[in-house]
Formats: C-alpha cells, sequence, structure tokens
C-alpha cells in the first residue's frame, strides 16, 4: 500500500507537477507528453497522478488557471491606482491581461490547448477559471466600496467582460487585425461604464 500524504505534501506534489508539466510542455508540446512520463520527471507513481487530476484535460485547465490565478494576485497589489478611474483602471486590466493571454494563446501551445478545451467542454473546467475572475472582482468592489469609490458595482456584469474578452481573444483570427484591439478595447470599456457607479 503507498504511502498517505500530508495536505501539506500533497500540495507540494501538485505544483511539482504543474511546474514540471509546463517545462515538458515547453518543450515536447502537449501531444506528445503523456502522464507517465510527467509522473516519472517528477518522481512519483503514475497513479499517484490521478489523485490530483481525472486526465491530461484536466491538468490543462488547472495550469492556465494557475498561472492566471498568478497574475490576479499581482494585480491585487494594484488596487490602489483604482481609486480615481475604476472602470478606466478595470479596462485596462482586462484589456492588457486579454492581449497577454492572446498573445500566450498564439506562441504557447498550453494556452492554446487550455481554450480549445474550455470552448468543447466548458462545464466544471470553465467554474474553474471563472471562479478566478469572481474573486479577483469581489476583491476589487470591496476595496472600492470600503474607499468610497464606487456606489455600485455589478461584479456578476463586470465578470462578462473578463469572459467575453477571452473568448474574443481567442477566436482572434475571425477579426481583422488593423480593428481587432480598438473591438476589443469598446467592448470592454463599454462594460466596465456600464456596471460600475461611481
Amino acid at each position: 500500500m503507498g504511502k498517505a500524504f500530508s495536505e501539506e505534501e500533497k500540495e507540494k506534489i501538485k505544483e511539482n507537477i504543474m511546474n514540471t508539466a509546463i517545462e515538458l510542455f515547453h518543450n515536447n508540446g502537449l501531444k506528445s507528453l503523456s502522464i507517465s512520463e510527467l509522473t516519472k520527471s517528477v518522481g512519483i507513481a503514475q497513479g499517484s497522478f490521478y489523485n490530483f487530476w481525472k486526465d491530461k484535460d484536466s491538468l490543462i485547465i488547472d495550469l492556465a488557471a494557475y498561472r492566471s490565478g498568478q497574475k490576479l494576485k499581482a494585480l491585487e497589489e494594484k488596487f490602489s491606482n483604482s481609486i480615481k478611474d475604476p472602470a478606466g483602471f478595470l479596462t485596462e486590466v482586462i484589456y492588457k491581461y486579454s492581449l497577454d493571454l492572446m498573445q500566450k494563446i498564439k506562441t504557447q501551445p498550453v494556452y492554446e490547448e487550455a481554450f480549445k478545451i474550455l470552448k468543447t467542454k466548458k462545464s466544471d473546467e470553465m467554474n474553474q477559471i471563472e471562479k478566478l475572475y469572481g474573486e479577483f472582482l469581489k476583491k476589487l468592489v470591496i476595496y472600492w466600496k470600503e474607499n468610497s469609490a464606487v456606489k455600485t458595482a455589478d461584479e456578476c456584469g463586470l465578470a462578462n467582460a473578463f469572459i467575453g474578452s477571452f473568448l474574443l481573444c481567442t477566436d482572434y483570427y475571425l477579426f481583422d487585425e488593423k480593428y481587432f484591439e480598438d473591438i476589443l478595447k469598446t467592448y470592454i470599456s463599454a462594460i466596465a461604464t456600464k456596471y460600475i457607479k461611481v
């Protein structure tokens, strides 16, 4: 019988698997990477992988969420920049975040694959990503209210600025390149302005 891991050990193993997966994805590409190769690189039994994910697709979604969570955490440190113009701040955050994501989709296979999976599966995987944006927006709206920067802010409405912009970015190739960034920014700004009242 295998050794039972503590919660702390499980968290370290999971993080180690994710970091190793990112490295292997960059080196080998997504299609060629197997779970057995990944677990061998990490130094765990192949069966241990399934304590964390049901399949490789679930790992890929988790990797995208993990990276997104890190980026959103860094943005929380910039909340003080949002007080004078909450809608403008959120528009810029989502716009730059979306363009960065679009660049990653173009150049890093793990992101391209993650969004293909999200578009076909939706359900639990999409909820995981939406939850990240929802938590970020909740913290931002609380910060605004504590600092009297807004009268109201509809978190659900604002979450659609994130989700819609990412969907636009995953289908960027359908748009005329000359207009895409203006269309993206206009979309985000319209939602931010509609759902934030100062």
